[in-house]
């Protein structure tokens, strides 16, 4: 693991902004956001992108423990959504079988 302190889109300073706590790594061919002030366990995320940019602070932005309401919220309307899909789908595929 090789800790990356620059990088050309001076995202590990920004990761700062976010936590000032956030230490950005690279390891086995990706990038890994840790906390150190973490207990027992440092790791954060893994960056889902092959390289650091603006993605990477809206990832980190969107996935803090803070937003974690919001983001269960997020999962459970694209759930009942998909359901709600699935239903129709399902409705519509009777009706068809029926008309014929």
């Amino acid at each position: 693991m090789r800790k990356i302190e620059n990088d050309c889109y001076f995202i590990c300073q920004r990761l700062k902004e976010i936590d000032p706590s956030y230490e950005v790594f690279y390891k086995n061919g990706r990038y890994e956001v840790h906390s150190f002030e973490q207990v027992k366990n440092s790791y954060c995320f893994t960056v889902p992108f092959g390289e650091l940019d603006s993605r990477t602070i809206d990832f980190a932005l969107k996935t803090r423990s803070s937003n974690r309401e919001k983001i269960i919220a997020e999962i459970e309307k694209n759930n009942q959504l998909l359901y709600e899909k699935n239903i129709k789908d399902q409705v519509n595929l009777l009706k068809e079988g029926l008309c014929l």
